[in-house]
């Protein structure tokens, strides 16, 4: 069984990161280099997340999140709101997964 660490990190961040990387670019136009770079991973996952080529727990999760909490998101991040950006994806974690997680920024 995984614990709530490994789901937070190896789904549901991933699957975060996959909406706001399909919302940056097609939404606000936000080319995929800068997209990695705000989200802090490579290029060639956000042409990943972009093309779908990822894991179907990852996908399953994805459909989940709303494209307000994605959209929240990406607005603080744009404005160098780093730290309530991901107070968002702690928020967004923790409505979908419903368990006490000891990672959560405060």
């Amino acid at each position: 069984m995984k614990t709530d660490y490994e789901i937070a990190l190896g789904e549901f961040v991933p699957a975060f990161r996959a909406k706001a990387a399909k919302l940056m670019i097609s939404k606000y136009g936000i080319s995929q280099q800068k997209a990695a770079e705000m989200l802090k991973v490579t290029q060639a996952s956000v042409s990943k997340y972009v093309n779908d080529h990822y894991s179907k727990s990852v996908k399953g999760i994805e459909t989940d999140i709303s494209d307000s909490a994605a959209d929240t998101f990406i607005k603080e991040l744009i404005s160098g709101k780093e730290k309530e950006a991901q107070r968002n994806v702690c928020k967004a974690c923790q409505g979908h997964h419903k368990f006490d997680c000891i990672i959560m920024v405060k």
